[in-house]
């Protein structure tokens, strides 16, 4: 391979696939930069929130769940760590805008939270306090997620690269959508189905002419109900061959699903393998994104068929948009991506999920420079990196000061109207300072760890093309 073939390969550009960093070599590199690793964070001991199974869906169908009953004793423990941070979940009031949505908050928190009383005792207190901090819990950047979208696919060898990360001549997406019952609720007075439908049509029209696509769906037959559970968790199908795309042809075919039954993500990501099986690693770029709002209710196991799958010779990227997912659903479904190698994006209203597929739009539209033999200076992106690890720090750090200010408002609202005691106004003032000052923390030290990624990345793509060049000149 020529050196112009080689600065090719190691400088085609990588916008948001997949996410335990392809760059890292060795297990010593994970310790030291991961900020996801098992080792650091116990996911499935700290934040399984619901330890029950939803068996209630057996009676009253998967639409009628409540996610946030008994809020109290269910919000998770507030996170004291940047890798607790990053496991945290999206509460399900980040989305609003004080003071334009203060009557809608200010329902939802009576609604989900009792008065507090004068004799309340301190553990009462924070109890209360991990469940409103829950309720306006931001979606905080991940470094390591970052990282992937804004830098370029080889910063090493070809030989220390994962092949996944490397554009192909062809590149296929397969979307898998969730047709189960609780797709039936809606956000702003709009059915999340159709919501759905609508950002899958705009993403869909706006690939390039040679992208392949696919769509499998699944919960489209039964019911959500116990009696017609086994029949619903064997529905999954391809209903639109991986092929060139067509809208005459795909949009008719998806218009006709509507929300019914129960959610197989473990078997459709099992026969997933099958509708890839004509597309092999080798010669194809493949990407998936499942879109679901919950967690698997089939019985089955979607983090080990996200492995299977990303290890087979197909090397898929798998990637994950949970849509305006509870708690538990956001970890859940935050474990298949990693299994997969690919993205967690949480979208918990219509812009966030457009926005979600407007990322990977953004993929293809690099690939398909790729493909006209467009390359990206390393000297160059290594500047608009450290750039944007600025725009990280700033992010972290809006969002905090976000956060802290709708509980101000929140918790001071409370007080007036006698909703809580002075007591506890006190109490909630003082915890929020410390969350404050605890994360302006936490975001110079990401900031940190960002750019010493990416001097290291640098530093290995230029010795290797250093290398590449003395090569070609002796041979």
């Amino acid at each position: 391979m020529n050196f112009t073939m080689k600065m090719f390969l190691l400088l085609g550009f990588l916008y948001l696939t997949g996410c335990q960093s392809a760059m890292e070599s060795s297990e010593t590199e994970k310790e030291d930069h991961s900020l996801t690793t098992n080792e650091e964070i116990n996911e499935e001991e700290e934040y399984s929130i619901f330890e029950e199974e939803v068996h209630d869906l057996e009676l009253e169908g998967e639409e009628n769940r409540d996610p946030y009953a008994n809020l109290l004793e269910r919000a998770p423990d507030e996170p004291m760590t940047i890798e607790e941070l990053l496991h945290y979940p999206t509460g399900p009031l980040a989305s609003k805008n004080w003071p334009e949505d203060k009557e809608e908050i200010m329902k939802k928190v009576k609604e989900l939270l009792p008065p507090i009383e004068e004799e309340s005792t301190e553990n009462e207190l924070d109890a209360w306090w991990k469940a409103l901090r829950y309720l306006f819990s931001e979606d905080y950047p991940n470094p390591d997620d970052y990282f992937t979208q804004f830098t370029i696919s080889s910063f090493g060898a070809e030989d220390v690269i994962d092949e996944r990360f490397t554009f192909k001549d062809q590149i296929n997406v397969l979307v898998i959508l969730d047709v189960s019952g609780s797709m039936k609720n809606e956000i702003d007075g709009k059915a999340m189905m159709d919501i759905a439908k609508d950002a899958i049509r705009e993403f869909t029209s706006n690939l390039p002419e040679k992208v392949n696509v696919g769509l499998r769906v699944y919960g489209h037959e039964g019911q959500s109900t116990g009696a017609d559970k086994s029949q619903s968790c064997q529905s999954t199908e391809l209903v639109f061959d991986i092929q060139p795309f067509d809208s005459d042809d795909f949009n008719p075919i998806l218009n006709q699903f509507e929300p019914t039954g129960w959610t197989p993500i473990a078997l459709s990501l099992e026969e997933a393998m099958k509708d890839l099986e004509a597309f092999p690693g080798e010669d194809n770029t493949n990407l998936v994104y499942i879109v679901s709002d919950g967690i698997e209710t089939c019985d089955g196991d979607p983090v080990a068929a996200a492995e299977a799958l990303a290890d087979s010779n197909i090397h898929p990227i798998i990637n994950v948009i949970g849509f305006n997912v509870d708690i538990d659903g956001q970890r859940h479904l935050r474990e298949v991506a990693e299994a997969g190698g690919g993205l967690y994006t949480n979208a918990g209203n219509e812009e966030q999920l457009n926005i979600a597929f407007e990322q990977a739009e953004e993929l293809l539209r690099k690939w398909e420079q790729w493909l006209l033999g467009n390359q990206v200076d390393v000297n160059n992106h290594r500047a608009i990196l450290l750039n944007e690890s600025m725009g990280l720090e700033a992010a972290w750090g809006n969002l905090n000061m976000r956060e802290t200010r709708m509980l101000r408002e929140v918790y001071g609202v409370l007080n007036y109207e006698d909703y809580i005691t002075s007591d506890a106004w006190s109490y909630f003032h003082s915890k929020v300072n410390e969350k404050n000052s605890l994360y302006q923390k936490f975001s110079h030290e990401v900031r940190d760890r960002f750019v010493e990624r990416i001097e290291q990345s640098y530093n290995k793509t230029i010795e290797e093309l250093q290398e590449t060049y003395t090569e070609n000149i002796s041979n």
